[in-house]
């Protein structure tokens, strides 16, 4: 592996093909991104705006901007990454922010907030209210402005509340009765890094945070590990034996959680306990959501390999895991390029840097949009293009550009 060819590399897909294909959706007019864009990427299909999406990309904006103080993108212009990221904060604070410090989880591109039709609610996912923060803490970093501080505190207050009153909704995945689910410690753990990231930077203590961010991690790597891999649902009744909902692994979400949980426990507490249950899930999970017939990531596999099996009830997530079990998704291919190149940096095992390769070649044949630029970014088992919603109605600004951005950060 030639580390200065790999990095060559990811600095120009960002700067030549992802950076500026996004930059043409932002909305000068109204602030905010437009990203209700069909899977192929030449349609804009609404005006409306998600909170979920403008956190993640005000995330994305300021962290490009950070980084190119030093001039490592000589083709991004960083004053227009300033007039979005600036803009994107503003819509988010004035507009998906209301009440109880809340998060409204769909807006109309003015910035009216719109109920969501499923739960008749606002707030109808505790995930745009973490996204929202993870964007506003990243560009209160970037930007030195402490005069935010009290503002994206608040939120958090307001997030860990709701978290463990259980008083939350999680569309679009909403959580099937009796049951503990990975994504919000997850979730938690990553919002919780940014934060304290934030904090950090202004010289302003984080023990709590820390603590609590280490709780959520101590519950995913050992309440929810069993026998190499990660449950993403876990029943009072212990029917992990009989139901689909309990057997099936979730790969790519499971390879997204543990480089959050890699980067917390390095920075704030002690990998060396964790790092070889972390690398024996990355493999087991890889492996075992690896399609032997086509290549890549299952969607969704069963505990024991192949199609998800179990019986089933009516739930809206059981008839998600039969429908889209062996579709091919951006994001968790994106997740394997910085997880697997992260573990091989630490531990110099070539194993995980052959899964990286492996994974690389796939996606590098698979994803990329040869007309457009940027990826498309759901594929049929087969790889062809399959125009469906996976989560959102939209086309995501953020995984792949996360990961491209972390690749390079580590070998700069």
């Amino acid at each position: 592996m030639n580390k200065k060819e790999l990095l060559e590399f990811y600095i120009g897909l960002i700067q030549d093909d992802f950076v500026p294909y996004w930059l043409k959706y932002y909305d000068y007019e109204k602030k905010g991104i437009l990203n209700c864009i069909n899977n192929y990427g030449d349609e804009k299909l609404s005006d409306n705006k998600f909170t979920w999406s403008q956190g993640r990309y005000l995330w994305v904006m300021s962290r490009l901007y950070n980084l190119n103080k030093s001039g490592i993108f000589p083709h991004i212009d960083n004053n227009e990454l300033l007039v979005q990221m600036e803009g994107t904060y503003d819509f988010i604070t004035k507009n998906s922010i209301y009440g109880a410090n809340i998060c409204c989880f769909l807006l109309d591109r003015e910035g009216n907030k719109l109920l969501d039709e499923k739960t008749k609610r606002f707030d109808a996912s505790i995930f745009a209210d973490c996204f929202a923060l993870i964007g506003m803490a990243q560009f209160t970093k970037t930007m030195e402005r402490r005069e935010n501080l009290t503002e994206v505190e608040t939120l958090l207050n307001s997030i860990i509340h709701r978290v463990e009153k259980g008083d939350f909704l999680t569309e679009p995945y909403p959580i099937p009765e009796g049951y503990k689910v990975h994504s919000i410690p997850m979730i938690m753990v990553n919002t919780l890094y940014e934060f304290i990231k934030m904090k950090e930077h202004f010289n302003l203590p984080c023990d709590r945070e820390k603590k609590y961010a280490l709780l959520k991690i101590r519950t995913i790597l050992e309440e929810h590990y069993d026998k190499g891999y990660i449950r993403e649902y876990i029943s009072t009744d212990e029917n992990y034996e009989k139901l689909m909902v309990d057997r099936h692994i979730n790969p790519g979400h499971t390879l997204e959680d543990l480089w959050f949980c890699v980067e917390f426990l390095k920075d704030y507490g002690n990998l060396q306990e964790y790092l070889s249950r972390i690398t024996e899930i990355a493999r087991k999970s890889f492996d075992i959501g690896w399609d032997p017939v086509y290549g890549g990531l299952l969607r969704y596999v069963d505990k024991e390999g192949g199609e998800p099996k179990g019986s089933y009830g009516d739930s809206t997530f059981e008839a998600l895991i039969r429908s889209t079990w062996d579709m091919k998704l951006w994001w968790p291919h994106s997740e394997t390029l910085y997880l697997f190149l992260y573990l091989y940096e630490l531990t110099g095992e070539e194993d995980l840097l052959e899964r990286y390769e492996k994974s690389s070649k796939y996606i590098f044949d698979t994803f990329p949009n040869k007309e457009l630029g940027e990826w498309i970014q759901i594929r049929k088992r087969d790889g062809s293009p399959e125009e469906k919603v996976v989560a959102l109605p939209v086309k995501d600004p953020f995984h792949i550009l996360r990961n491209f951005i972390k690749i390079v950060e580590l070998y700069i």
